[in-house]
């Protein structure tokens, strides 16, 4: 039952009861209008002596909280008998995000017109100092015209302090909480914008980025675990999506988005609302500030907040302080929200939203008022960050296009090459044949000589460092890192030279045959043969070089043999700069084998066959962003004389078999079926 009256309201029906307060749907006879009545539970009165004072308080201030995206507070009071304080709020017979993020992810165009009416709001109530806490898309309510509110400002701070745990408590809900939350310490609007992150993850995908079996698990993978690529759950997304979600849920507030407004706006921008050349502008930038905080996935954190976040929940739990919901919610009521809101310092544990109960179907215009959403495809011949594409084909260079446009070869000397790379210029493309390093420009396709180890009984590896400054050379099984200087090599070609040099580093602990930068310079992995019981097997070690001389090299890791079974023999081996790395196995035709993704965070590999469950791949690449990865197929079901396809997908589908459609190149284009592309990007720079 229900009652008649609460204040002046009549009082209709019940639309939701929860941990924190029950929902009622109410008339307002004086001004002949239905609303929402919000009314707090005893416990928080018997719990908290101050929480009425605090109530008062703090309801005056969101009162005061006017803003068109804001669901307003009409009035605010206490029941006749009981003297539970409640809210007077608009009546929302639109039904809820949650709701329709149950009926289907939605395109980014829906979800920028959506979370661009709320921002503006959102950031309203920061420049108050108001923080929400408790965002998540059962507190997204929407009128009968489609229009979106924020709901529910202040109901999780009303609740602080009514516990005796903790002086700060864990106050939220976990699939939706910030780091700084999850561990007690203060928040700022920037809570509320990694909330806003994952709203978008989910409005996308269908799923929140972070599950578990329990609220506190959830909770601390919000502080442990690396952000999500939101490619891997939605790889039909454009790819530069995945770089909103890394800045909007960094691990570090300081690397957010400082207002919900400057992150839909980019949003918006990447979905091609303010023409290509905003849009450049706002990647490059992006780019470059999700770059810099490219080990956030890796943050370290203190143990002591991982107790703190255990002993906060748990205590709550075993104080008795978790409320369920006493009934089932009415239809319309949000019921199986993942992780319900937590409070170290609160006794209870859910808020409900109100919610539609109308019979009459949501909105259908909504979807109409957006154009098509042919925008949104990532820019051709702009994908995963890069533009153009070299690689090999009987033993020349060739480039062209991403999509496989303007297909061209820039040498033609068809001597074997190897270690192809591109320049930071961008018009030159380094490579090496027999002893030589040479380079070519793409433009008038001069060819000229950068230095010659012809003395050295080995010369494996030349690799220039991401911002060109420094570069990694492997010359009889040594490790030199020195100053890249293009005018300067000539005359340097022996290991005495090398050592001049003064570099970073010189290491011989290992014998190294192949080399590869991290994004960020700061790490090399290292590929050598170690002993494999009577056999010898191909080992990649990745080393932590930022300390140079001043140190050792730190190890960091090593596989395969560590981590998971592998053949003795690594074909090709490519790096995401970050934590993916690509291998292949060789099972036919030179190098066409198994392709193994390994994970250097989980220590997990898995082996990938995304053209139709089939073998065989090599010479996997990633692209400059990481979303992308580029590979050779040869059906195995056709025979060695199988055509060499090259496929340009979104990592994010590798593991997802099915059709895929291949580079567009010439029928034919590969006529020897040994042939190894070892393709490699050109990073887009505007």
């Amino acid at each position: 039952m229900f009652p008649e009256k609460i204040g002046i309201y009549e009082i209709k029906s019940e639309l939701g009861r929860g941990g924190m307060a029950t929902v009622y749907r109410g008339y307002d006879s004086r001004f002949e209008r239905e609303v929402a009545v919000k009314v707090l539970p005893s416990e928080l009165l018997h719990a908290d002596p101050q929480f009425r004072t605090r109530f008062q308080r703090e309801a005056k201030i969101i009162a005061q909280l006017e803003h068109p995206s804001i669901v307003p507070v009409y009035d605010v009071g206490e029941t006749d008998d009981t003297k539970l304080p409640y809210f007077v709020m608009k009546y929302m017979n639109g039904g809820s995000l949650s709701e329709r993020i149950k009926k289907g992810i939605m395109s980014v165009a829906e979800a920028a017109r959506i979370l661009e009416q709320i921002a503006p709001g959102l950031d309203e109530a920061h420049s108050r100092g108001i923080i929400h806490r408790d965002l998540k898309p059962s507190n997204i309510l929407f009128d009968g015209r489609g229009t979106p509110y924020i709901s529910d400002f202040g109901i999780a701070k009303m609740s602080q302090g009514t516990g005796t745990m903790t002086g700060s408590g864990i106050i939220g809900t976990p699939a939706y909480m910030a780091p700084e939350q999850a561990t007690g310490d203060q928040v700022d609007g920037r809570a509320d914008v990694y909330a806003l992150g994952i709203i978008l993850f989910e409005m996308l995908t269908g799923k929140q980025p972070y599950e578990a079996d329990t609220p506190m698990a959830v909770a601390i993978k919000h502080v442990t675990d690396p952000v999500p690529r939101i490619l891997t759950v939605n790889p039909n997304l454009p790819a530069d999506m995945d770089l909103i979600i890394q800045k909007a849920m960094a691990k570090d507030r300081n690397d957010r988005f400082n207002t919900a407004v400057e992150m839909v706006q980019t949003l918006k921008e990447i979905a091609g609302d303010y023409g290509p050349e905003k849009k450049t502008q706002t990647l490059t930038a992006l780019r470059t500030a999700v770059k810099k905080k490219s080990d956030d996935g890796k943050r370290k954190f203190s143990p002591v907040a991982i107790v703190f976040i255990v002993l906060a929940i748990a205590g709550v739990a075993a104080a008795g302080l978790f409320l369920t919901n006493r009934n089932s919610p009415p239809v319309g009521l949000d019921a199986t929200e993942t992780s319900e809101p937590v409070s170290a310092s609160a006794t209870f544990t859910s808020v409900p939203t109100v919610e539609s109960t109308a019979t009459s179907a949501p909105p259908t215009e909504t979807p109409t008022l957006i154009p098509p959403t042919e925008t949104l495809a990532p820019q051709v011949p702009l994908i995963g960050g890069a533009d153009k594409v070299a690689f090999l084909r009987n033993n020349d260079i060739w480039i062209m296009n991403v999509d496989g446009s303007e297909l061209r070869s820039v040498t033609t000397d068809a001597r074997e090459k190897s270690n192809v790379e591109w320049l930071p210029d961008g018009d030159t493309i380094l490579y090496v044949t027999g002893k030589t390093v040479k380079t070519v420009n793409i433009t008038d396709l001069r060819e000229e000589i950068l230095t010659s180890f012809a003395s050295a009984e080995y010369f494996d590896a030349f690799r220039i460092s991401p911002d060109g400054q420094q570069v990694a050379i492997s010359v009889n099984r040594e490790l030199h890192i020195v100053p890249f200087d293009p005018g300067a090599f000539t005359a340097n070609t022996t290991k005495a030279d090398l050592l001049a040099m003064n570099g970073c580093l010189f290491y011989n602990d290992i014998g190294v045959k192949g080399l590869l930068w991290s994004q960020d310079g700061q790490k090399l992995a290292v590929e050598f043969s170690a002993p494999s019981g009577a056999n010898v097997a191909d080992t990649v070690r990745i080393l932590d070089i930022h300390l140079c001389k001043s140190s050792e090299p730190i190890r960091q890791d090593e596989f395969p043999a560590a981590r998971f079974q592998f053949p003795l023999e690594i074909v090709t081996l490519n790096w995401d700069g970050d934590q993916l790395f690509a291998l292949n196995s060789n099972i036919r035709n030179g190098g066409f084998g198994d392709l193994v993704i390994y994970n250097t965070f989980t220590h997990k590999a898995e082996t990938a066959a995304p053209v139709n469950g089939i073998c065989c791949y090599r010479d996997a690449a990633f692209s400059p962003d990481g979303t992308y990865i580029i590979f050779a197929f040869q059906d195995i079901n056709l025979g060695t004389e199988g055509p060499i396809v090259l496929y340009y997908i979104p990592t994010g589908s590798l593991n997802t078999e099915g059709a895929l459609e291949p580079v567009a190149l010439p029928d034919g284009f590969f006529t020897r079926r040994n042939d190894a592309p070892l393709p490699v990007f050109r990073p887009y720079t505007p």
